[in-house]
């Protein structure tokens, strides 16, 4: 078994410039590895080919990133890891992340299941006065193949993110599904975790972190917030620098809409004009 492979989701043909200098900084710095493009099939890629002429692409059901939703549901699904069977780790590098440099062997033999930036109180609305609570972000984060297909087939029926009314529709629908096509219910229920592919409103990163306590002896070794800080930063980037002795991580999420200000020069350093 190989053991990392990066992830790039890719979801128009019409990528902004600075999603362009995030995808040519993934393969400035991360390149011996393999790199896989994942598309809906017949986007056009041309203008990343612009950029890079030659990469792997793994083309996909439109549907898996037809909405912001259904991309979540993607990072959940069993489907989306036997695409990576072959691989220990995944690093998930969304086209807002940015790489300053390989680290990717040092932390897979960390050990740890799930790693990405940490979140603070109040989450996406943090403010200077919250604390740092979980990792963490899914948009630039590392996690193992096997530890997800574990927990996909362990989150039980009832989580706490699943209200009594839904869990009475779930047995509804169950039985009823059952009565007129037991083998389309069967595999609908059983191929794809349904209590994740059926809900309305879903962010991967923060469902895994409310339903992981829950899952008891199948629940992810998360790294610690310490070596989160060193693996990468989103909210509040100038903040965690300082915690991290003015030092930058691995890589980072969301530089262009979390304090831009800080990030040009670091930006720039690769030369690139920001």
């Amino acid at each position: 078994m190989n053991k990392v492979c990066i992830v790039i989701p890719v979801h128009s043909p019409n990528p902004s410039e600075y999603e362009l200098i995030s995808f040519a900084q993934c393969f400035k710095v991360l390149g011996k590895h393999p790199i896989k493009v994942i598309a809906p099939q017949g986007i056009s890629l041309v203008n990343y080919q612009k950029v890079i002429s030659d990469f792997e692409t793994i083309f996909i059901h439109p549907k898996w990133q037809s909405s912001l939703l259904n991309y979540n549901k993607l990072k959940l699904s069993k489907f989306f890891y036997r695409l990576f069977r072959n691989y220990e780790f995944l690093l998930t590098y969304e086209l807002d992340a940015f790489v300053f440099r390989d680290e990717l062997n040092y932390w897979c033999e960390k050990g740890y299941e799930y790693i990405g930036a940490p979140f603070f109180e109040e989450y996406g609305y943090a403010t200077e006065d919250s604390k740092l609570i979980s990792v963490g972000n899914s948009g630039f984060s590392l996690r193992s193949v096997q530890a997800f297909k574990r927990i996909l087939n362990a989150y039980p029926i009832v989580t706490p993110l699943v209200t009594d009314e839904e869990l009475k529709s779930n047995w509804k629908n169950l039985i009823l599904g059952l009565s007129k096509s037991p083998l389309r219910l069967i595999k609908r229920h059983f191929y794809e975790n349904v209590l994740i592919q059926e809900r309305d409103h879903l962010l991967e990163d923060t469902y895994i972190i409310q339903v992981n306590e829950s899952l008891g002896k199948n629940k992810l070794n998360f790294a610690t917030l310490e070596d989160a800080v060193k693996f990468s930063f989103e909210l509040r980037p100038d903040y965690l620098y300082r915690l991290n002795n003015n030092h930058l991580p691995m890589g980072c999420h969301a530089w262009i809409k979390h304090n831009f200000e800080f990030w040009k020069p670091h930006i720039r350093s690769f030369g690139y004009g920001v």
